[in-house]
């Protein structure tokens, strides 16, 4: 038995029906308070971000973000954001 075969068995929905299971939070990607955008690193640095990411088990967009918010904080130290 696949891993993948609960996956397969799943009900399908059909066009335009809501997705029944609760908690569905939105992508990233789908989500409106959220805006894609290009940072080049160096090679170097991303090899640890990803093993940072992977080793915390969060999403390398999380740690960016979290490291720039706390980057900007040093700027505007009354900011809550």
């Amino acid at each position: 038995m696949s891993r993948f075969d609960d996956l397969l068995k799943a009900k399908k929905l059909k066009p335009g029906e809501p997705d029944p299971s609760p908690n569905t939070a939105l992508s990233k990607s789908k989500d409106p308070n959220f805006v894609r955008t290009t940072v080049y690193l160096p090679k170097q640095l991303h090899r640890q971000l990803k093993s940072a990411a992977a080793q915390s088990g969060q999403e390398m967009s999380e740690l960016v973000e979290k490291s720039v918010a706390q980057y900007l904080q040093q700027f505007n130290p009354d900011d809550k954001t």
